[in-house]
């Protein structure tokens, strides 16, 4: 692992009593609401809305609460990485493409930052805002289908995308056929996982039950949930060099003692009470075949633990970043 990985063990907080501190305030508060493009269809499905645009292919809604989370999302991507957009050490990039670009948030800031970059963010779901920087865009493309580009990029970004890509090897190489010599692509995505450092993790029977069929459908359903892990070895095997892996704990709820991580905790909760219903009811009713009672009943058991301050959960963010050499590339 490399040298920014943070693997060291959190302490929790000796003054919670297990009860959480979970906010109804927090679950009310409104982030950025993007404008939704009114002239597309859309697909409804347990009370959400899908984008329509290679309608399945993508299994989280696009609706104003999924965009809520999306941009709380990008504040906990901010508190962990200190402020920046991202980890490469990418220099005067003139072109940006910013991958299943959500509520076009990334790519809108680094646009304002960046003002001398053409930023291009794509995404199936037309839900990013209409009033943007003069040199950011956004289009409706599927990152899975053959790029048409007419010119190569300084830099691409992909951020969460985990359990949304068919095939990586692919997507890797139209990367690295897309950009310029001494490009960097940048991958970044929580683990679809849980971990503790004192094994009380296993405690939490209904979140390690939902995570084993959430790997289990996504391998179904053809979008592996657990690829992140193999990004590293996949970037440098498309040819990419200077390949780095940072990796960070991020807790599931506020049990740390650092006021930091606890804060951190606290803003990841909501993203997980939140995130936990969409993931499940897509794959297991779609994939596994569950009935809306069955995944109900395993939600409620979710929300327990996740509020639940005893139990010390925490994932992983992964960044992983490359570089494509300059000149020729041999075989």
């Amino acid at each position: 692992m490399d040298q920014d990985t943070h693997h060291d063990p959190v302490e929790p907080d000796s003054d919670t009593d297990g009860s959480s501190l979970y906010s109804d305030s927090l679950d009310n508060a409104s982030y950025t609401t993007s404008v939704t493009s009114s002239v597309l269809d859309y697909q409804y499905e347990n009370g959400r809305r899908y984008h329509s645009y290679h309608e399945g292919e993508y299994v989280l809604p696009n609706d104003e609460r999924e965009q809520d989370r999306l941009d709380l999302s990008h504040h906990i991507y901010l508190m962990l990485l200190k402020g920046e957009l991202l980890k490469a050490p990418v220099k005067d990039p003139k072109r940006v493409l910013d991958l299943g670009t959500g509520t076009g948030l990334w790519a809108i800031e680094y646009a304002d930052t960046n003002p001398n970059a053409q930023v291009i963010g794509i995404d199936l779901s037309a839900i990013q805002p209409s009033w943007v920087p003069p040199n950011c865009r956004f289009e409706i493309d599927d990152f899975e289908q053959p790029w048409s580009y007419s010119k190569p990029f300084d830099y691409i970004h992909g951020r969460e995308m985990e359990g949304s890509i068919r095939d990586h090897d692919l997507l890797f190489k139209q990367a690295f056929d897309n950009l310029n010599p001494n490009g960097w692509l940048e991958m970044a995505s929580f683990d679809v996982n849980t971990y503790s450092d004192d094994g009380t993790h296993l405690k939490a029977t209904n979140l390690m039950i939902s995570i084993k069929h959430m790997h289990e459908s996504s391998r179904m359903f053809g979008k592996d949930m657990t690829s992140s892990p193999s990004w590293k070895e996949r970037m440098v095997k498309a040819g990419f060099v200077n390949v780095k892996e940072d990796v960070y704990k991020l807790p599931q709820s506020p049990w740390p003692k650092d006021p930091k991580l606890k804060e951190l905790g606290r803003y990841h909760q909501l993203n997980m009470l939140e995130a936990m219903p969409i993931y499940t009811y897509a794959l297991f009713s779609r994939v596994l075949g569950w009935t809306r009672s069955e995944i109900e009943g395993l939600l409620a058991g979710i929300r327990m633990e996740l509020r639940d301050t005893s139990y010390h959960l925490y994932t992983n963010l992964r960044v992983v970043y490359g570089q494509k050499p300059e000149g020729p590339v041999t075989a």
